[in-house]
């Protein structure tokens, strides 16, 4: 049996990283009153920035290993992140609030691109700047 290191390696930065961001999720979610629309929203606002900002910016100039980028992009951000969350709080509420629940549809849809656009801006003023680091 041939054991495939490399791919171990990611498997375990994933697992690692899902624990971290899980955790990360749990604690915005008692900062902010557990699902909530609002914690739901500033986590998916979040995630948007820092996977923009860490696959555009951290790993071009910082030139980051594979597992290092998997751990932190799929496992950190993708449990940081709630679609499932979103999507489940958008369904409780949209016949009750309507109009709260559309917008805070729009605040996830129009926030996450604008913060990923700032993350990718952000990580091409670090490209400019790879003397610095």
């Amino acid at each position: 049996m041939h054991l495939n290191w490399n791919k171990l390696s990611q498997v375990t930065a994933v697992f690692s990283g899902g624990m971290l961001g899980g955790g990360l999720r749990y604690e915005v979610g008692n900062w902010l009153n557990v699902n909530t629309l609002t914690s739901t929203t500033l986590a998916n606002v979040i995630g948007c920035f820092c996977l923009t900002f860490t696959i555009y910016g951290l790993d071009l100039v910082i030139d980051l290993p594979e597992w290092l980028i998997l751990g932190f992009g799929t496992g950190v951000v993708g449990a940081f992140t709630t679609f499932s969350t979103f999507a489940l709080l958008f369904m409780q509420q949209v016949f009750q609030h309507p109009t709260q629940t559309w917008l805070f549809l729009l605040l996830n849809l129009v926030g996450g691109f604008i913060t990923a656009l700032i993350g990718y801006l952000a990580a091409r003023l670090m490209d400019r700047g790879k003397g610095i680091w």
